[in-house]
């Protein structure tokens, strides 16, 4: 099963290559590619950490274990994303986290050595997959930040006033399912139906399905600078 060159030019790791190239590329590569019914593991946490994978087509979702048996979830991917890529040239190469296929899905994989192979072949591609890491570690700062940034409603609004400036947009699409969102928060659903109805209520905002509308952007930003930071909380 050969992957579409088209759906690779999604990827990172294969930026700024025409269909041609990574067509060419793909007759000299070893790879698997893999397909997943949803719910089903992908990397499961505490596997080797040995090959790179490029979700194709579908979403995963990367979810850490406690030790109490409670999980939070890390990440939602979607197409031409990687999986894997921070630990596998690390010395204790284990897999951190489970990587569960939210719906049907395909990925592609890449061994180790192979990439390895490739990053001296083409130094285009090592340039891309170390942008990769470089992105990948800035989307958890955001994260420790975002989690660390005080009251849930501060959290709420810092995402969204995000959000909009991402998307250069007032009218922001959500990048996940409430549920997920909650959990990209660290609080109950409830909870942030509770503040999400506040907002609307205030005329800062209105939502509907996965589309949030910043309606006052001035005041949501007024009221984060009101607040001490999250550092002297």
């Amino acid at each position: 099963m050969s992957p579409e060159p088209a759906v690779l030019q999604s990827c990172l790791l294969f930026r700024g290559k025409t269909v041609e190239e990574i067509g060419s590329l793909l007759h000299k590569l070893a790879y698997t590619v893999s397909t997943y019914r949803k719910n089903a593991i992908i990397l499961a946490e505490g596997d080797t950490a040995d090959r790179l994978g490029i979700l194709l087509s579908g979403r995963v979702e990367v979810q850490k274990t406690h030790s109490t048996g409670s999980s939070v979830t890390i990440a939602h991917l979607k197409e031409g994303q990687t999986i894997g890529e921070a630990v596998l040239f690390r010395r204790e190469n284990i897999v951190p986290a489970t990587v569960t296929a939210t719906g049907p899905c395909k990925v592609m994989f890449i061994g180790k050595q192979e990439l390895l192979r490739i990053f001296t072949a083409d130094t285009d591609i090592l340039t891309r997959f170390i942008e990769n890491l470089s992105e990948r570690l800035v989307l958890v700062n955001r994260k420790i930040e975002n989690l660390s940034a005080g009251p849930l409603r501060r959290r709420i609004i810092s995402f969204l006033l995000e959000q909009g400036t991402e998307q250069a947009s007032a009218v922001v699409k959500l990048p996940f399912t409430r549920k997920e969102w909650a959990e990209h928060l660290n609080t109950a659903r409830p909870s942030l139906s509770r503040e999400l109805g506040f907002l609307r209520d205030q005329g800062w905002i209105t939502f509907k399905g996965s589309e949030v509308t910043l309606l006052n952007q001035s005041r949501m930003n007024d009221y984060i600078q009101s607040l001490p930071s999250a550092g002297n909380l």
